[in-house]
């Protein structure tokens, strides 16, 4: 019989959970161990907060000259470049200069002019990321382009770890990201339609708007209703609509399920932007996909 494991760590701004169906705890605390090295590797590579990052060299670089990345992050890079082709647009970690627009990296919140907005929006976006797969090359064809993966860096970081954590034989496994991106491998044995898992109901504490199995598939939600700020008594959210510039407006939450964790972090946040209509169509192409929204009334007056 399987023994149940539970470790915590800190890492990428949240508490990552692991919970381990194994055989043995020391092989649970070795595969933690491992997992945990693995995120911290991550978020030192992808981190737009740390000066040294691999991210940070890209975007200093690829703005100048063709810039060659190691396989891994090149392939992040295509991934998100597809998710953004996908979506419309809706999903952009390309825009990271309108962040800082808002004041959204630096915490300095303001509300700018149309002027700027439009202004940064020419200038930035995955239409100039350009990508050269033989030698793994990014090149950055606008002048103010810089990436980030912050609505997309934590699935990733659980998806990779879902991996490592086969790799050791395991599994069943649930890796949660602060809650907002959880994947769970396999089954546990008392339950094997899959990992029991809540989505939140951002409008009542405590409450679900849903109850699911994971196995094998990823779960992530995006919301505005955590963190944003207020001027002259209207509430913006820290998630820009990046066809726009402006903060997504007129849904509380959305969440997505789907096969890859990646995938379902950065759907979450494009359908949070783009809507019902967007999620309809992704969804009828993808029937493996599931979406659950909570409209803003308030926004939608």
């Amino acid at each position: 019989m399987n023994t149940r494991s539970h470790f915590a760590q800190r890492a990428m701004g949240c508490q990552f959970d692991l919970w381990l169906e194994t055989g043995s705890e020391t092989l649970a605390a070795q595969v933690a161990v491992e997992v945990w090295d693995e995120i911290q590797r991550l978020e030192r590579q992808l981190s737009l907060y740390q000066p040294d990052s691999d991210l940070n060299f890209v975007n200093a670089h690829a703005v100048q000259e063709p810039t060659r990345v190691e396989p891994a992050l090149f392939q992040l890079f295509q991934t998100c470049k597809q998710i953004w082709e996908e979506t419309g647009g809706a999903f952009d970690p390309a825009i990271t200069p309108l962040l800082r627009l808002w004041g959204f990296i630096d915490k300095q919140w303001r509300v700018p002019a149309q002027e700027e907005i439009e202004k940064v929006l020419a200038e930035t976006g995955m239409a100039g990321v350009l990508l050269e797969p033989e030698g793994r090359w990014v090149f950055y064809a606008l002048p103010q382009i810089e990436v980030s993966f912050g609505a997309v860096g934590k699935g990733y970081a659980v998806m990779q770890a879902a991996r490592l954590i086969q790799e050791y034989g395991v599994e069943a496994a649930l890796i949660s990201a602060g809650g907002s991106t959880l994947y769970g491998l396999g089954a546990p044995e008392e339950s094997p339609e899959g990992w029991q898992v809540g989505i939140r109901d951002p409008r009542s504490e405590g409450e679900r708007l849903d109850t699911l199995w994971l196995q094998n598939r990823a779960l992530s939600t995006s919301g505005g209703y955590e963190q944003f700020f207020e001027h002259e008594g209207k509430r913006y959210s820290h998630i820009l609509d990046p066809r726009s510039g402006m903060p997504a407006r007129g849904i509380l939450s959305a969440s997505v399920a789907a096969p890859d964790a990646t995938l379902s972090d950065a759907l979450s946040t494009a359908f949070y932007v783009a809507g019902k209509e967007l999620a309809g169509t992704y969804q009828h192409r993808h029937l493996e996909t599931k979406v659950w929204f909570v409209p803003d009334l308030e926004a939608n007056g």
